[in-house]
Formats: structure tokens, sequence, C-alpha cells
């Protein structure tokens, strides 16, 4: 309904200003119909400054013809007159003006105040129903306030509980989880342990290898060596050996040479011996020593096969006990996750419901306003009254108002069409001056 857009100010500031809009009517059309009369002495005080300036002109090319000097003193006559015309139509376009826009000032006024009392006329005729209407809807709205205040306080009492017991949740799941995340970590810090004695032991069987390597290639160029010497022995064993030969087929042959040549044999078979006893010393001393190497070498093996079993038992024991607790972990967040979507479903229907209150407050407010305007429109018919006649002077006024417009408006097209060839003529006096001194001054100049 029209009346439900609020309350309005019947009587408005327009209503005030009435009596001064019509006195500055009057003022208006009084000044349009003495234009003339009211700038007499400004006329007479224009013509006489233009003579003047006229005269200066003439005096300025005090070298020019006479003539030229009495066409500048007619011409200052023509500028007053045209200066007067220019202001009296400056001025009736101004009363024009200030007039309409009074004019116009009032019929927003008057529109202003007819839309209140269609207003208060419209409350006035359905006041029956409006005020049922809008007990109605107030006491609804009330009631859906009172329910979202009650079922928002249910709710807040549940959500504390619900954070309470999620509080008390976390904490016990910590306690009963604790043991089981020392547990595992505990199989973690064992297994890391057991990995790097297993790098340990890798890195003394690569140890161990290669001492056995090396005690390989020791016995190898020991028994090289001894058998280099073993073969030199027995080559020179061979050649002294044939020159014995050569010296006891030899019948001229000495018997000291051949005693000396023995002598040498017998000394290089000694030779032979022990080369031949170095060749079997150094064999046996370098397997001993390759023995050793690889015994250590089987010994490092062991022991990282060994620590390979333990650290692979401490590695499934580590996963073992890792599984354990994420799983319990799982469990325990899942849990809590279903307690706090609970929460956070009690704070959205929090939310919600403090909306439906907000809504009702404000429901219930527009009711409230509505049913106070009703009844106070309807308790003061004085003042409807007192707007009907406040319409009916304004009305009046108006119609004087449109009259004085339309008045000056007659006034300031007259005014125009009567001064058109004097304010045209001064445009054209104004032009020719401009020209004569513009000649004179030049001619002054360059002549």
């Amino acid at each position: 309904m029209a009346w439900g857009k609020g309350k309005k100010d019947e009587k408005g500031t327009a209503e005030k200003d009435a009596a001064a809009s019509q006195d500055k009517m009057t003022d208006a059309a009084g000044d349009a119909g003495t234009p003339r009369s009211a700038g007499k002495a400004t006329r007479d005080g224009a013509a006489q400054a233009a003579s003047r300036a006229a005269g200066a002109v003439a005096g300025a090319a005090s070298g020019a013809a006479g003539a030229a000097a009495g066409a500048a003193r007619g011409a200052g006559k023509g500028i007053a007159a045209g200066f007067t015309a220019l202001r009296d139509v400056r001025d009736a376009s101004r009363q024009h003006s200030s007039a309409k826009s009074q004019m116009e000032s009032t019929e927003k006024t008057l529109e202003a105040q007819r839309a209140a009392l269609d207003h208060r006329v419209s409350i006035e005729e359905g006041y029956q129903d409006i005020v049922a209407a809008q007990t109605a809807a107030l006491a609804d709205a009330q009631k859906r306030e009172a329910d979202a205040v009650q079922y928002a306080a249910r709710l807040s009492h549940e959500l504390r509980d619900l954070e309470a017991g999620l509080a008390k949740m976390r904490a016990e799941d910590e306690q009963a989880l604790r043991p089981y995340k020392q547990l595992a970590e505990s199989s973690k810090g064992r297994a890391d342990d057991a990995t790097r004695t297993v790098a340990e032991a890798k890195r003394a069987v690569r140890t161990a290898e290669g001492q056995v390597k090396d005690a390989t290639d020791r016995r190898e160029q020991a028994i090289a060596s001894a058998n280099r010497a073993l073969d030199n022995s027995k080559a020179r064993q061979r050649k002294v050996q044939g020159e014995l030969d050569k010296l006891l087929a030899d019948p001229s042959a000495k018997h000291d040479a051949i005693a000396q040549v023995r002598q040498e044999l017998a000394a290089e078979a000694a030779h032979v011996s022990a080369a031949e006893a170095a060749v079997t010393r150094s064999t046996a001393d370098a397997q001993s020593s390759v023995d050793n190497a690889q015994t250590h070498l089987w010994t490092q093996k062991q022991s990282l096969e060994t620590a390979q079993r333990e650290a692979d038992a401490m590695q499934a024991e580590a996963k073992e006990r890792r599984g354990e607790y994420d799983h319990l972990r799982a469990q325990a967040d899942a849990r809590q996750k279903k307690l706090s979507d609970n929460i956070d479903r009690h704070k959205a229907e929090i939310e919600r419901t403090n909306r439906l209150r907000d809504n009702a407050q404000t429901d219930a407010k527009k009711a409230g306003d509505l049913l106070s305007e009703a009844k106070s429109i309807h308790d003061t018919p004085q003042a409807t009254m007192q707007l009907r006649n406040s319409i009916a002077e304004r009305e009046q006024a108006l119609e004087t108002q449109r009259a004085q417009v339309e008045e000056l408006g007659r006034a300031e097209r007259e005014l125009r069409r009567r001064t058109r060839a004097t304010r045209i003529a001064v445009l054209v006096i104004l032009a020719v001056v401009v020209v004569v001194v513009a000649v004179l001054v030049a001619s002054m100049l360059f002549g």
C-alpha cells in the first residue's frame, strides 16, 4: 500500500516559505514594468562616459581629419543607447528567470503536499485493516524473534558441551596413544641403529676384501721372486756343470782347474738348495697371510649377515609398530573429526538462527513503525485538514505566480523585439570604432 512508504512531512519546509515566495513574485512583476525608468540616470552617465571615450579617441588621433572626430562623437551616443538596451534586456531576463524558479519551487512543494495528503487519506480510509494486519505482523515477528533467541540459546549450550567434549576426547586420545607413539619411535630408533651397523659392516667387508687382494698379490710376488732366484741358481749350476764336463773330456786339462770348477759346482748346488728352500718358505709365509686375510673376510661377512638379519628384523618391527600407531591415530582422528563436524554444524546453525532473529527484529520494527504512523494520522484529523487548507492556498498562489511568469515572459520578449535594432547597432558601432582607432594608431606609428 502507498502508506507503507513511510511517514511524510505533511506541512514541509515549502509551506513556511509560501508567503515569502509570493512577496518575491510581486516584487519581480513590479520591477519588470519599470526597467527603463529605474535606469535613466545610469543611461545618462553611460552616454556621457561613451562621449568622453569617443573624445579621448579623437584626441589621441589629433592628427586625423575633423570628420573622424565627429564620427566618433556620433558613435558615442549610439553606443550609450545600445548599452542601455543590453542592460534592460539582461535585467528583464534575470527577473523572468527568478520568477520561474520560484514558481517551480512552489510546484515541487505542492506536489509533496498532495502526496502527503493522499498518504494520510489512504491510511485513514484503511485504518482498521492496517491496524489488524500490522498487529498480526508484529505479533508474528515477535514470536519468530523469541523462537530464534530460544533456539540459539539451546544450540549455544549444546555447542559448549560439544567443544568441552572435543577437548576431553583429544586429551584422552593423546594419553592413550602416547605408549604406542613411544614404541613406534623406539623401534624406529633401533632400526636406524641397525641400519648404521649394517653400513659399518659393509665397509668392514670391503676393507677385508681389499686386504685379501693385497695378501694374494704379495704372495704371488714373493713366490715369483723366489722362483726367479731358483731358476737363476739352476741356470748357473748347469753352466758350471757344462764347463766341468768339457774339462773332464779334455786330456790336457789341468787338475787344479778341474778341482776349482768342481768347487764352484758344489757352491752352485748349495745355492740351488737354498733357493728351493726360499721358494718353499716364501710360499708358506705368503699363503699364511692370504689365509689370515680370507679368514678375516669370512668373519666380516658373517658379521654383515648377522647385522643385516637384525636390521631387517628391526625394520619389520618398526614398520609394524608404526602401522599400529598410525591405525590407532587414524581412528582417533576420525572420532575427533566427527565431533568437530558436529561443532561446525552447530556454529552454522547458530549463525542462521541469528540471521532469522535479526530479520524478525527488522519486521517487528517495520510493523511497529507502521502502526505508530497509522495511529498518529488517525488521532490527528486536524493535521489533515490543515494540510488541505495549505494545499488550497498554495494552489492559488501558484496560479498567481504562473500569471506573473507569463507576464514577465511577454515583457521580456517585447523588450527584445523593440531593442533588437539598437543592440545590433551598438555591436556594429563598436566594430567600426575599433577599426577607426586601429587605422589612426597605424597612421601615427607608420605615417
